[in-house]
């Protein structure tokens, strides 16, 4: 048994990704968990080392604006001409976080 492993679920929330170039993009979520996010983009990462998520993350009928700095691990262009990225949230409120480990639980 892994002592910390935190449960992968499927989300479909959706969002702006912002990068460091000044750029941002409408994402949509594919899978979140405790520690890591996975985001379906239309334009790669291009150089940005961190970026800024603003999700709107909604579980049973709560709301909740999820705005988080992440470090990315992956970007990879997919069948769909769209860019799947994985990224390690950093920065990030107790608050939004325990909304997203309520999620997962939901979920799991």
């Amino acid at each position: 048994m892994v002592a910390n492993h935190h449960p992968y679920v499927r989300c479909f929330w959706t969002g702006t990704m912002y990068l460091t170039n000044g750029q941002s993009m409408a994402i949509h979520c594919t899978h979140i968990s405790h520690d890591q996010i996975e985001v379906e983009a239309p334009y790669g990462l291009q150089g940005s080392k961190k970026v800024k998520l603003e999700l709107h993350g909604n579980n049973d009928g709560k709301q909740q604006l999820i705005k988080a700095i992440c470090t990315p691990s992956a970007d990879i262009l997919n069948e769909h001409d769209q860019h799947y990225i994985k990224l390690n949230f950093g920065t990030i409120s107790q608050k939004e976080r325990d909304f997203i480990d309520e999620f997962v639980k939901a979920h799991s």
